[in-house]
C-alpha cells in the first residue's frame, strides 16, 4: 500500500501533511480463506511503517486456488505542527500483487 499527501486549500508548504507522515499497520488477520500461510506485514504498533514508498500489508505463500484474507488496519496521520487548519484529504492505496 502507499500514501499520497493529505492537503487542504491549494495544498501549499503549510497545507500539505507528507506521506511520510502517513504511518500503518495491518495488525493480523481478522479471516482467512484458502490454503497456505498468510503472513501480516505489521503484526504490531511497534511494527507501523511509514506509506511514503509501497509497503505490504499481508504476504500469503504455499497455497493454491482462491484465497483471502481480511484485517483491520489502523492509520496514523502525524499532523505537523507547522500546518494550517482544515480539513485534509489524501488517498491510501491497497493493490494486489
Amino acid at each position: 500500500m502507499t500514501s499520497t499527501a493529505f492537503t487542504t486549500g491549494a495544498g501549499g508548504a503549510n497545507q500539505t501533511i507528507p506521506d511520510s507522515d502517513v504511518e500503518y499497520w495491518s495488525g493480523t488477520a481478522t479471516s482467512t480463506n484458502g490454503s497456505g500461510t498468510f503472513t501480516p506485514g505489521q503484526p504490531t504498533a511497534a511494527a507501523a511503517v511509514a506509506l511514503f514508498s509501497g509497503q505490504t500489508a499481508f504476504a500469503h505463500t504455499a497455497g493454491g486456488g482462491a484465497n483471502n484474507a481480511s484485517w483491520d488496519p489502523t492509520v496514523i496521520v502525524n499532523v505537523p505542527s507547522t500546518v494550517a487548519a482544515g480539513q485534509y484529504t489524501g488517498t491510501i492505496t491497497h493493490s494486489v500483487a
